[in-house]
């Protein structure tokens, strides 16, 4: 383990559902920094989506943090992780950490003030990530939002090129009001720069203050969001339509705010399908051969407690499985493709 002399920095990476964390901590991963990255993927879910999209990363520089979301019922999970990262004997210069869409960044942030890590690790930035396109139609969430970008010292202004200009000037107005000193980074596809992104300095807020002036967060402290949030998932070893799927992430209903799958499609039986919805938009793409993997299906949404039916959901998935099966697939199949969803 680290002796304590060169502590490693820490970026978290924090963002409402669906604002691009996973696409960006993929281009940190891909990128030529020349950084042995360590990563903590944390999905709030039974199944890690996020974790099984990140690409690029050898060996086991991946922990997974599933079942809850780091601020929460898994804290101890994210210390246990983080020490068993550094007692490798291999040890990484750099560790970023992809918090799940509902996760208090400031209670994540305050794990590594515990002893056991504060000589080694040091909190580098926390990084907000926005869709610059949903972020204000989401007033329901717009409290949970606040918070996050409040504990930022870098906000990324992501899917820029879907607003208009005054649009982009009263996102730039509304950050300025809750964050003044925080830099903003514009991003198409969370392509940022790595050097404005790693490295940027010692983390410019004190987070003991902050956590007085937010809420309580001691290591034992229970903050529970099943009350607000439910997941639910779907699998199946079964190929899917292509088309039902669409139209059915198409049809689900707005409290339904993120949705994110690996598919197999009858129409691309030797690829992995990515299908994702953020916001109002929604995407297919194939994606890598399964290879030796078994082909199946799985699907997590993340919704309100409202908005999330499973006896609802399970119909509307269940009628994307494919009839015939062993019906031969089309000659031709999109890549990819993009799709608004239903807003009524």
């Amino acid at each position: 383990m680290s002796n304590g002399a060169t502590p490693i920095p820490v970026t978290i990476l924090t963002g409402f559902l669906g604002a691009g964390k996973t696409t960006l901590l993929n281009r940190i991963l891909k990128a030529d920094h020349g950084l042995k990255i360590a990563v903590l993927v944390n999905d709030f879910g039974e199944i890690n989506i996020d974790s099984q999209l990140v690409v690029g990363v050898e060996g086991d520089n991946i922990v997974n943090l599933a079942n809850g979301c780091i601020c929460c019922t898994i804290r101890d999970d994210l210390l246990t992780a983080t020490l068993d990262v550094l007692a490798r004997p291999e040890q990484p210069n750099y560790i970023v950490i992809e918090a799940s869409g509902v996760s208090d960044p400031v209670a994540v942030a305050l794990t590594f003030k515990v002893p056991a890590l504060r000589s080694l690790l040091t909190l580098d930035a926390i990084v907000a990530l926005i869709d610059a396109e949903s972020v204000t139609s989401q007033r329901e969430n717009t409290m949970m939002v606040v918070d996050q970008i409040a504990a930022s010292d870098i906000v990324v202004l992501n899917k820029i090129d879907l607003v208009t200009a005054e649009h982009k000037q009263g996102l730039y107005a509304w950050i300025r009001a809750i964050v003044p000193r925080a830099r903003i980074l514009e991003a198409v596809h969370a392509d940022v720069a790595m050097d404005l992104l790693l490295g940027v300095g010692k983390y410019r807020i004190d987070l003991d203050q902050m956590a007085v002036q937010t809420h309580e967060h001691d290591h034992d402290h229970e903050h529970d969001h099943s009350s607000e949030w439910k997941t639910w998932h779907f699998e199946t070893d079964q190929p899917l339509l292509m088309t039902t799927l669409q139209q059915t992430f198409k049809d689900l209903p707005t409290l339904i705010y993120r949705a994110k799958g690996i598919v197999n499609l009858r129409e691309a039986p030797e690829r992995r399908a990515i299908v994702q919805l953020a916001g109002k938009r929604a995407s297919l793409r194939l994606a890598e051969p399964w290879g030796d993997a078994p082909k199946r299906s799985q699907i997590v949404v993340i919704g309100t407690a409202a908005g999330v039916d499973p006896t609802d959901l399970q119909r509307r998935f269940a009628a994307c499985i494919a009839a015939d099966p062993s019906a031969e697939p089309h000659d031709e199949v999109l890549t990819s493709s993009e799709w608004l969803r239903r807003q009524s």
